[in-house]
């Protein structure tokens, strides 16, 4: 079993074709990313609707892709630039899965009075 742990994020913006399998994904990551796709990373994908998201990762002889389809009215937060992408925690991807944003951080606010 992989220790997910050990690994990195990486989150592609905008949509993606959710048709793609793992080789045709690891593509997007090597000549769109400009990344290596066999490294220890990785890989998030969303679809138009925002409704499908797939990872993809190398696992020292093949690929494991994993696909969640949400059933209910509401889609995925996902960012829409590069700029709004970013590598991303495994805690912030779990929480992304159970419907929370992990794209967006509040800024931080000193009040100077009560």
């Amino acid at each position: 079993m992989i220790d997910f742990s050990s690994y990195e994020y990486c989150i592609r913006p905008r949509a993606t074709d959710m048709r793609k399998g793992a080789h045709g994904l690891a593509l997007i990551v090597q000549n769109n990313m400009g990344m290596e796709p066999y490294s220890r990373s990785v890989f998030l994908f969303c679809g138009r609707n925002r409704k499908t998201v797939k990872a993809i990762v190398w696992d020292r002889n093949g690929w494991l892709e994993i696909t969640k389809r949400l059933e209910c009215p509401q889609g995925f937060k996902w960012p829409s630039s590069d700029e709004a992408a970013r590598k991303v925690t495994l805690s912030q991807i779990c929480a992304m899965l159970e419907g929370n944003d992990a794209f967006r951080e509040f800024p931080q606010y000193r009040p100077l009075h009560v």
